[in-house]
């Protein structure tokens, strides 16, 4: 994402256009810098403040909008679980919906991801519009080594977000419609 940046901005320079290449340059930086604040502000953690910041632009390099509620806040672990935990969970499920995105042909392709701790409940929820899933399926995808992909190394992603969320004793919710999309809702007690 960032090389196309730089080439834009080498272009405009290369054509004569300074003040394009300036304007589209502290463009790019206060985006970055108002998804940085705000990650910094409400999410009390860096390695998923990262995590969600390279999964924001992995989505604009697949043509895909991800928008995390401004509403969101998380500020502690549940009981058991760690960054490292959440890490493989907001990866995978995230990286499910890049999946399910750039299996269908739609203009608009985006991740909603809201994350509510608030009174003793962490609740974190990744839902996508793409291809996503028969009630067969569903039933199917927390199995180790399940998947609807044709590629080696599939099918342990929700796996391991399952036994993350049993870990921490929590619960996950799971509603999909074909052509429609996926959503995923999981809940803790902090």
């Amino acid at each position: 994402e960032y090389k196309n940046k730089l080439h834009t901005i080498a272009g405009l320079l290369h054509l004569g256009h300074s003040q394009q290449a300036l304007a589209y340059l502290s463009q790019v930086k206060d985006e970055h810098d108002n998804v940085t604040k705000f990650l910094n502000e409400r999410i009390y953690n860096e390695n998923i403040s990262g995590l969600l910041l390279s999964k924001i632009s992995r989505g604009r390099e697949l043509g895909i909008t991800v928008n995390i509620d401004k509403e969101s806040k998380f500020t502690q672990f549940p009981e058991k679980l760690d960054h490292h935990d959440f890490v493989v969970l907001f990866g995978n499920l995230i990286e499910n919906a890049f999946d399910s995105l750039v299996a269908i042909d739609k203009k608009e392709k985006e991740i909603h991801i809201s994350i509510d701790d608030n009174d003793g409940i962490l609740a974190i929820l990744v839902s996508d519009n793409g291809i996503g899933m028969t009630e067969e399926v569903k039933a199917r995808i927390f199995e180790s080594g399940f998947s609807t992909k044709d590629r080696e190394n599939r099918g342990i992603g929700l796996f391991l977000v399952k036994e993350i969320v049993d870990k921490g004793n929590g619960t996950i919710d799971v509603t999909s419609e074909p052509k429609k999309g996926t959503t995923f809702v999981i809940t803790f007690e902090i």
